[in-house]
C-alpha cells in the first residue's frame, strides 16, 4: 500500500517538473504567413508594394499547396516590384524558411533585413538569376556565393540561419533541410532584424513567375 502510494507521489512529482520546467527545444515565433486567410487577388496591407511596370504580386489557390503568394515578375529592363513585411526580433540567433516554387527560367530575390553598417551588411540575399537553377547568398563582406540547385517546377522549402550572437556574424543556408555550400559564410548583418521581402529585380531579363508559401521566422 505504502509502496503504491510512494509510485503516485513520485508519478505527480515528474508530471509537476515537466510542466514547470521550459522545453529546451522550444522557439519563439517572430512573424508567420502561410496566406490562408488572406483574399486572394492582388497582395495588399500587411504587405508594402513598391512597384513599376507590369511586375505583380497576387493570392492564389493551388492544387498542390493551398493559397499562395505568386510573384508574376516582367523580364522587361526597369519593371520591378518588392512585397515586404515588417517584423521585430533583437535575438542574436534567428532562422527565416519559406516554401518557394519557381516556374522554370524564372528569377527572383528574397532578403532578411536587419542592422548593418552598409546597405549591403543590413541583408542577406537568397537570389535565383535568369536562366540558371542555382541558388546563390548575397551579402557584405562576402559577396555572392553559390548554395545549390534549386529545382523548377516543385515545392522547396529554403532555410536561412543567421548566427549574430558572436563575431565575425555568419550564416547557413539549407533546401529541404540539407546543408549546402552557404554554410558559415561571414555577413555583416546583425540584431536587430526587422523586415523580410521578396522581389521582382529590374534587371533585364529577371522575372517569370514564382509562388512562396509558409514564410516562418523563429528564435530558439
Amino acid at each position: 500500500m505504502k509502496a503504491a502510494f510512494l509510485r503516485i507521489l513520485v508519478a505527480v512529482f515528474v508530471l509537476f517538473v515537466a510542466v514547470l520546467t521550459p522545453n529546451a527545444n522550444a522557439t519563439t515565433v517572430v512573424f508567420s504567413e502561410n496566406f490562408q486567410t488572406t483574399p486572394t487577388g492582388p497582395l495588399g496591407a500587411p504587405w508594402s508594394i513598391s512597384q513599376a511596370g507590369a511586375s505583380t504580386a497576387v493570392v492564389m489557390d493551388t492544387s498542390d499547396h493551398g493559397r499562395v503568394l505568386e510573384l508574376r515578375g516582367s523580364t522587361t529592363l526597369g519593371d520591378f516590384l518588392i512585397a515586404s513585411r515588417s517584423l521585430s526580433s533583437s535575438a542574436t540567433e534567428i532562422l527565416e524558411s519559406y516554401a518557394i516554387k519557381p516556374s522554370a527560367g524564372s528569377a527572383f530575390v528574397t532578403a532578411f533585413n536587419g542592422a548593418g553598417s552598409s546597405i549591403g551588411a543590413r541583408r542577406v540575399r537568397l537570389q535565383r538569376a535568369p536562366g540558371s537553377n542555382t541558388l546563390v547568398a548575397q551579402t557584405s563582406p562576402s559577396g555572392s556565393t553559390d548554395c545549390t540547385n534549386l529545382t523548377s517546377g516543385v515545392w522547396s522549402t529554403v532555410t536561412l540561419k543567421v548566427h549574430a550572437t558572436t563575431l565575425p556574424h555568419t550564416f547557413d543556408v539549407l533546401v529541404n533541410g540539407a546543408a549546402t555550400s552557404c554554410t558559415g559564410i561571414t555577413t555583416g548583418l546583425s540584431a536587430p532584424f526587422n523586415g523580410l521581402n521578396v522581389m521582382d529585380a529590374s534587371n533585364d531579363g529577371w522575372g517569370g513567375k514564382v509562388q512562396f508559401d509558409d514564410f516562418l521566422v523563429t528564435t530558439p
